[in-house]
């Protein structure tokens, strides 16, 4: 008999018995099995309908245990014993129990599950976002603030040119910052836009007082997402690594700095040509040449993109937050806090509300999509090592072009015949 060679004990079974004959849907099943079915009666199972049995009163699929209603819910617990995954969780339903639906019902559970949602794993890497190359040099430029050697700095690159200013501070202040700041813009005159993180030193009022008076727009990234900022940071990285050079082998920073301004790019033009339209006179001799910054700029914009095909090789798009979603917030080590969405700020960038009433903003990466209830007088404490940035609304979204996904199989409906239909 096939019940008898069943993983499950005598209790279990005789439970499954006495509600598979309380179910009225798996009795009209039953009734099928041994008159014949008819299209209209029970089609959740009519696709199935080939491979189903009755044994001492249990109703089979192949060798798998249909489940009455009244005992889905506890059959989905004992599923999910040891807070597996959702794969997992279906591959362990294979072998035992079936109900139509039992897939979609895996997801929704795990989906609810407090525990599983705080130890999610890391979301996946998102297609990269292209900016918009500006039309002119020093129109838009990024900023940030970098430690080394024991002293601080302030780093400003044109988003053009890749022209980079640097400036040792005294103070890592926001008055420090925008003095330095007021400096480069004295020499290459105001930009419309200036880029920067959400760092105290740009989200205080101090230097939103400095973009009214000097009339540029403050576009911010996400807090705890430093790619979104990938310019500046991106610069950051070049500058580092040339003041280690140049101290570990005892040269000049400035001449190391003036070199990298003055070395042509990927393509073909300098930074400081794409800058200040001429070369720059360096140690090196050269022939002062004509240039194109057109031709440059084709260049530019042609490696921008096959960056872009690199980086979306590995990634995914995740699918866009509504207002009043239920998201969890990544933490240093989990998905720590429950929050609801407030709001869209910029190209993936959201303002949320957290349990206990805090507003923060996090890239949609570092959101995790949850079919949670919130719970304001429930709220969890915050990790010590995750401090909230004040909320800094961006004057005006970042510009920005999506690249369409490429197009990797035909998009015509396809339905296959009833026959090779598993609905679960």
């Amino acid at each position: 008999m096939i019940t008898a060679s069943l993983p499950a004990t005598d209790n279990m079974l005789q439970k499954i018995v006495k509600e598979t004959a309380m179910d009225p849907v798996l009795n009209k099943v039953t009734q099928c099995i041994s008159n014949g079915w008819s299209k209209g009666v029970c089609p959740q199972f009519f696709p199935v309908r080939a491979e189903l049995c009755m044994s001492n009163s249990i109703l089979l699929r192949k060798d798998r245990i249909v489940i009455p209603q009244t005992m889905h819910k506890d059959m989905l617990q004992r599923l999910h014993e040891g807070h597996l995954g959702v794969e997992k969780c279906k591959r362990r339903a294979r072998e035992a129990i079936y109900w139509p639906g039992i897939n979609k019902d895996i997801e929704e559970m795990i989906q609810k599950c407090q525990i599983c949602q705080k130890h999610h794993y890391k979301q996946v890497k998102e297609p990269m976002l292209v900016a918009d190359l500006p039309s002119a040099p020093w129109q838009k430029v990024g900023t940030d603030l970098f430690h080394l050697h024991g002293k601080d700095y302030l780093l400003v690159i044109d988003y053009y040119s890749n022209y980079p200013e640097i400036a040792q501070l005294s103070s890592t202040s926001a008055q420090s910052v925008i003095v330095h700041m007021k400096g480069f813009f004295a020499r290459h005159g105001i930009p419309q836009s200036v880029v920067s993180d959400n760092g105290p030193q740009y989200a205080c009022e101090e230097f939103k007082e400095f973009a009214r008076q000097y009339g540029f727009k403050h576009i911010t990234s996400s807090p705890l997402y430093p790619q979104a900022n990938g310019q500046a940071e991106k610069g950051v990285q070049i500058v580092k690594r040339l003041l280690k050079k140049a101290k570990d082998g005892k040269t000049d920073p400035h001449l190391a700095l003036l070199s990298y301004r003055a070395a042509p790019l990927e393509c073909g033009a300098s930074p400081a040509e794409l800058l200040m339209c001429r070369k720059l006179r360096t140690t090196l001799p050269q022939v002062q040449q004509g240039h194109d910054n057109n031709i440059w700029m084709d260049n530019k914009k042609r490696l921008k993109l096959k960056q872009k095909m690199a980086y979306d090789r590995a990634t995914k798009y995740l699918e866009p937050l509504c207002e009043k979603d239920t998201v969890r917030i990544e933490g240093p080590d989990c998905w720590g806090r429950k929050a609801t969405v407030l709001s869209e700020v910029g190209p993936r960038s959201y303002i949320v509300e957290t349990e206990d009433g805090r507003t923060v903003r996090r890239n949609r990466r570092s959101l995790l999509k949850t079919q949670e209830d919130t719970d304001k007088h429930s709220a969890e404490e915050e990790p010590e090592e995750q401090k909230d940035t004040p909320v800094a609304h961006p004057t005006e979204p970042q510009a920005t072009s999506r690249m369409t996904e490429p197009v990797r199989r035909s998009t015509r409906a396809r339905k296959p015949p009833d026959r090779l239909i598993e609905n679960a």
